[in-house]
């Protein structure tokens, strides 16, 4: 019986001890977990954070890349517009020039009238013959109506067949010297502004076509006026 007693008054001393240290264990453990909690959370603040950056980011991103898929859709629709354009004023050029021997065509944004040096010169000779200026009349016409104000490249060129019995010391000065034939016809037999008219020379270095053959030779030889838009 004593033993039992005192068993019991042992059990009953070390019962509220047993208690408190489960209790701060308890306290502890929630503490973690508040702190494992708090972590958590600032973690996922900062995740927050970061990905509302990110998304105006990606906004901003989006709206410039709008905005640029917009301009670039814009230059394109005028681009288109002046294709369109240009390509119905070398049709009206075409009907207009046709049976003169005059070449129409769009060449890198440029309207490009093209006529054959056999129509209008002699072999090795740089002076308009009959036939070229009849055809240099009419396409004066045409720039005059047309193209009042413009600038215009009048570019002579050449085969490369070398001169021998013409005179002329190379195919380059050939070319400069039809092309200012063309120039000063336009100029002082048609009245087209002195300013307007710019002029160039290539010789057999800015071939059309294969200088190998007969065929691309002749359409090789050329004066080319180049209306800039």
């Amino acid at each position: 019986m004593k033993k039992s007693a005192l068993l019991i008054a042992l059990l009953a001393l070390a019962a509220p001890s047993c208690q408190s240290q489960m209790h701060r264990q308890m306290l502890d453990d929630q503490d973690q977990q508040l702190a494992a909690f708090k972590t958590d959370a600032d973690n996922l603040r900062l995740e927050r954070d970061r990905m509302r950056a990110e998304n105006a980011a990606l906004s901003d991103q989006l709206s410039y890349e709008q905005q640029r898929a917009s301009e670039i859709q814009d230059r394109l629709t005028l681009r288109e517009a002046a294709y369109s354009q240009q390509d119905a004023e070398v049709a009206d050029l075409q009907t207009r020039l046709a049976g003169s021997g005059v070449d129409v065509e769009s060449r890198g944004g440029f309207i490009v009238l093209g006529v054959d040096s056999n129509l209008t010169f002699a072999s090795g000779k740089a002076e308009l013959n009959k036939k070229g200026k009849e055809t240099m009349s009419r396409v004066a016409d045409v720039l005059m109506e047309n193209y009042a104000g413009k600038t215009f490249w009048v570019e002579g060129h050449t085969d490369s067949d070398q001169p021998k019995k013409s005179g002329w010391k190379s195919n380059l000065a050939l070319s400069v010297n039809r092309a200012l034939s063309v120039a000063d016809y336009l100029v002082f037999e048609k009245g087209i502004e002195s300013q307007a008219v710019r002029i160039a020379g290539h010789g057999e270095w800015d071939p059309k076509e294969d200088n190998g053959t007969k065929v691309g030779k002749a359409q090789n030889r050329r004066v080319e006026i180049l209306v800039l838009p």
